[in-house]
């Protein structure tokens, strides 16, 4: 009796380690799910949907946008956690769901280097630092030079609490040691419009969304947080150029699943996701949303959000931003 358990044992333990790999060899055998923080029409979505086309397309199964809006995240991040680890189910994020949150809540339901695999990047997104027309400055330098002659009388708006142009410019007064208000909206259009009546003088922002407000002179631009200067503010410099590093491509998105899934799935996932974003008709869709493709390895995407940690961590806590 002894010896047939023995065996039994044996052969269940082979089984189990085989069915794993057998497993991914056969993804995806049922459609996966693609969480969405966000409405339909919100930027994520916009991204996800003809994304979760190519790929159903590439891997032969229904890939189904699931929009789970609200909470900063925390619902789609939630579910995510509480999923299978097979693969079946993905998130679209930004690095404040994958990096900052883990900063932000004092008690997070998930957290974002235990429970969050990456998978592949996808996009990035250009910001760039607006102020009305009539604003004093005219340059960033000048900006600064304006904001340390006048502690604490300058203002910034942000579309809220922790959302990147909030947690970027608290970035920016670190480096500078700039006394500058933050004043929080509920959304972007309302920071801007705000910003472009004067009741708020500076706003970071995507590029798609201060671009025509800049073109017809509601707004003017000081600064653009990308490498190189970008095509649609060719005389604007770059952060790096007024000596102010670290903005470039800060803000992106990605797809993540839970962890646990086989490095297996995740190379098919990233295969398509890499394919689905770098295929010639997306190129418009980037083009609206005044973003730019984002690819890397699934370990180079890993590591540069373990990176972020290091980085962004110090200045979220430093800067005493919280979310609860």
């Amino acid at each position: 009796m002894i010896r047939f358990t023995s065996v039994a044992a044996a052969t269940l333990g082979a089984c189990l380690v085989f069915a794993a790999p057998a497993q991914a060899q056969n993804y995806p055998t049922k459609p996966i799910h693609i969480l969405v923080n966000g409405a339909p029409g919100s930027l994520p979505d916009l991204f996800a949907r003809p994304i979760a086309e190519k790929m159903r397309q590439s891997l032969g199964q229904a890939v189904v946008v699931d929009n789970r809006p609200g909470a900063g995240g925390l619902l789609a991040m939630t579910h995510l956690k509480n999923s299978q680890p097979d693969g079946y189910t993905l998130a679209i994020v930004t690095n404040a769901h994958a990096v900052w949150n883990q900063y932000l809540f004092k008690e997070l339901p998930y957290d974002t280097r235990k429970d969050l695999k990456p998978i592949a990047p996808v996009a990035t997104i250009p910001m760039v630092l607006t102020a009305p027309k009539d604003f004093p400055a005219n340059t960033i330098q000048e900006t600064i030079e304006l904001a340390k002659k006048q502690p604490g009388v300058l203002n910034y708006a942000s579309s809220s609490v922790g959302s990147p142009p909030h947690v970027l410019f608290e970035m920016l007064k670190l480096q500078t040691k700039a006394d500058i208000l933050h004043v929080p909206f509920k959304s972007g259009p309302d920071a801007m419009n705000s910003t472009i009546s004067g009741r708020t003088q500076l706003y970071l922002a995507g590029s798609a969304l201060v671009e025509p407000m800049t073109k017809d002179g509601r707004l003017k631009a000081l600064a653009v947080g990308t490498p190189e200067r970008l095509s649609s503010f060719p005389n604007v410099p770059t952060f790096a150029e007024a000596g102010l590093p670290g903005h470039d491509n800060a803000v992106w998105l990605g797809m993540v699943t839970r962890s646990g899934v086989p490095d297996e799935v995740v190379g098919k996932l990233h295969q398509a996701i890499n394919d689905a974003i770098t295929s010639p008709d997306m190129a418009n869709i980037f083009k609206a949303q005044g973003s730019a493709p984002y690819t890397s390895s699934t370990a180079d995407f890993e590591k540069r959000i373990q990176e972020e940690h290091e980085r962004w961590g110090p200045v979220i806590k430093e800067a005493n931003i919280s979310l609860d």
